[in-house]
């Protein structure tokens, strides 16, 4: 049996595709359905989920944080992705990427194998990470 590809979600993927937003990118809203047809798994890390409750409490939309939860721990197609001790060990490795946040999830898209799925132009024009839009 192949393994499904795996994606790690940004943050803004997330949350524009819970809100069923039209910013979310063709490509972005085919790895959401490859997923729901069990094709593909989307990682969501722990830092993308603390920065969905700011983004939420931003826009007065916390009453979508537990249900997001959620359906992270309980959709089959989703897996939520700790951040790893030799994660902060690679925090110097990626200097394209300027915020702390972002660097984290790439490294943890590269450790992973995974496609990073982001809008973010540093973290698509960092050589290391494996991006789609």
């Amino acid at each position: 049996m192949t393994a499904r590809p795996l994606f790690l979600m940004d943050t803004h993927a997330l949350y524009w595709h819970r809100l069923g937003s039209p910013r979310l990118s063709e490509g972005a809203t085919r790895v959401f359905n490859e997923a729901l047809s069990e094709k593909a798994t989307l990682l969501v890390h722990h830092v993308a989920i603390a920065e969905l409750f700011w983004i939420l409490q931003k826009h007065n939309q916390l009453d979508l944080y537990g249900p997001l939860l959620r359906d992270y721990q309980t959709i089959p197609y989703y897996r939520i992705e700790p951040m790893e001790w030799a994660d902060l060990g690679n925090l110097a490795t990626m200097h394209e990427i300027p915020e702390m946040h972002d660097r984290l999830q790439a490294i943890a898209a590269i450790r992973l194998g995974a496609t990073m799925v982001t809008k973010d132009p540093l973290i698509q024009g960092c050589s290391q990470v494996k991006c789609l839009w």
